[in-house]
């Protein structure tokens, strides 16, 4: 499949290029990211010179979703274009000219939709519908973690233990669990195994900074979404986890083009 997404280094279009690669790596396809570069805002402010404020910011933003890329598309054909503003007819004419399949989109540019060739996907920019359980032993650590995951708009709770985490997904079914590995008791191999027999449909990303060797293996083996290893940079983590729910989901809201 080929998929275009559009991106203007807004959060919610970082969204829409994970999504992007999230379906071009489930369908086996490419992706093609349009890059919007507003340079008529820029040249209102005063003392700016526009070209220069422009190519700086191209390539921050390029440099940012070519980090996302890195992370999570691994093997997937990748190719940006940047356009001025939204221009529709060079939009259109450029779905067109590649047989774009899909088109993902921000919210903000729903518009799209009413000129698009193929139908078109608008990305949500509001996650806090789904619940995410948070579980590590380290209180301090746990309870810092859950508030930046909540400023960024990811409804996270808190357990400490294997046996307060089994209580609360019998509660309260979360959606997506971040599971430390290394946990007194009941560790988090074992919490995995439990998980995973009660709600096989819970994505559980396990989280450790102390693994050894057959740990991802094992992980896996139990049905772990992924792996990641800790200190966890946050905008990949919080990005795992929306990869982690679509996985479970799928569900971005269509339009079909008129």
């Amino acid at each position: 499949m080929r998929i275009l997404a559009v991106y203007d280094g807004t959060l919610n279009s970082k969204d829409v290029v994970r999504y992007g690669l999230f379906r071009a790596k489930t369908t086996g396809g490419e992706l093609h990211v349009i890059h919007v570069l507003d340079s008529a805002l820029i040249t209102e402010y005063a003392g700016f010179n526009a070209e220069e404020t422009a190519r700086r910011e191209l390539s921050y933003y390029l440099s940012d979703a070519e980090k996302i890329i890195a992370e999570v598309g691994k093997g997937i054909r990748v190719s940006f274009t940047t356009m001025d503003g939204i221009p529709v007819d060079e939009f259109v004419r450029y779905a067109k000219e590649n047989k774009i399949e899909m088109i993902l989109i921000p919210e903000k540019y729903a518009e799209i939709g009413r000129h698009a060739p193929c139908p078109v996907s608008i990305v949500p920019s509001d996650f806090s519908t789904f619940k995410i359980l948070l579980v590590d032993d380290e209180v301090e650590f746990v309870n810092s973690l859950a508030k930046r995951l909540n400023l960024r708009n990811l409804k996270t709770d808190v357990a400490t233990s294997g046996e307060e985490t089994i209580a609360f997904v019998n509660r309260e079914k979360p959606d997506i669990m971040i599971l430390d590995l290394r946990m007194p008791g009941m560790d988090g191999i074992e919490v995995l195994r439990r998980v995973k027999q009660s709600s096989p449909a819970m994505q559980v990303i396990m989280l450790s900074g102390r693994e050894t060797k057959g740990d991802r293996e094992e992980a896996a083996k139990l049905g772990a979404f992924d792996f990641v290893s800790k200190p966890a940079d946050i905008d990949m983590l919080a990005g795992k986890i929306k990869e982690a729910y679509w996985t479970k989901i799928e569900k971005p809201q269509q339009i079909s083009a008129l």
